[in-house]
């Protein structure tokens, strides 16, 4: 049953703060509500039913399948093992050239890491007790599709230009929620574009929306069956094209209006992006 309580504080947090030191956590050593993102408690506390419909969609092919079992790429000792300290070789990640995708990860996360974004991950220690055998099958493909998650989430982030601004964010929640099939992420897309409609008083914000549901529509579905490692050598304008990426042409329409919003981090300085002039 869902916690009204906390969905409340959330969706309060939404409207208010939402984007506010999004990177910053107190203590990443706690478990629970504690140490958690207001957004990925509303995410937790809609779990249900909206997570079963989205086992239900992504064990219909095999690379859904395999993140949800926590198999091949998204196996836990090979993800700590192997993809984790390749996330966090800033060494390595710098000698990339501007145009691989790593090059932009890199000077994306270069300044704060990952640590804390993935101590945000559902954690196997958060398996509750009561009813287990229900709970044990649901927690066991919440932790991997949540490390999955978090861990994709910056590549992302790249891949489709969107920034760490409170509507890039918010943009890249709704991609999100294509990929993954998960209905209450588009919660936060659209209230991070409610909120930056009312502080702007403009329109604009609901048609960078509208273009990011299209983006996420009409991307490849096997965008989320890759490991982030995948991606870091690999050409960026090749991977979108793979994937079907198209340029989110309406968002950089909206960071020429208000170019005080935005840092635009998410593209490397000496590459020569073709919808952005930094």
């Amino acid at each position: 049953m869902w916690n009204l309580a906390k969905l409340g504080k959330s969706l309060y947090h939404l409207a208010t703060t939402y984007g506010t030191n999004a990177r910053s956590i107190d203590n990443p050593d706690l478990i629970g509500d504690e140490r958690l993102d207001h957004v990925l408690v509303l995410y937790r506390e809609l779990n249900f039913p909206f997570g079963l419909i989205s086992v239900h969609k992504q064990r219909l092919t095999k690379g859904g399948r395999d993140v949800l079992w926590g198999r091949k790429f998204n196996e836990k000792d090979y993800v700590e093992n192997e993809v984790l300290p390749k996330l966090m070789d800033f060494e390595y990640l710098s000698t990339l050239a501007p145009n691989t995708v790593g090059a932009h990860y890199y000077h994306l996360v270069k300044d704060f890491g990952i640590d804390c974004l993935y101590d945000q991950r559902f954690k196997e220690e958060e398996n509750r007790e009561d009813h287990k055998l229900y709970h044990s099958f649901s927690d066991d493909i919440r932790t991997n599709v949540s490390r999955h998650n978090l861990l994709s989430h910056d590549i992302w982030h790249v891949l489709y230009r969107y920034d760490t601004s409170v509507i890039g964010e918010g943009m890249i929640q709704t991609i999100s929620a294509y990929q993954a099939n998960f209905w209450p992420m588009h919660i936060v897309g659209f209230g991070v574009t409610l909120k930056e409609s009312i502080r702007h008083r403009s329109l604009m914000p609901w048609k960078v929306w509208k273009e990011a549901r299209k983006l996420g529509r009409e991307t490849s579905a096997e965008l989320y069956w890759r490991s982030p490692v995948w991606f870091l050598e690999r050409d960026i304008e090749e991977v979108r094209n793979e994937f079907n990426i198209k340029p989110a042409e309406v968002f950089a329409e909206y960071v020429r209006t208000y170019p005080e919003d935005f840092h635009m981090d998410t593209i490397h300085p000496q590459y020569q992006d073709t919808l952005f002039t930094l």
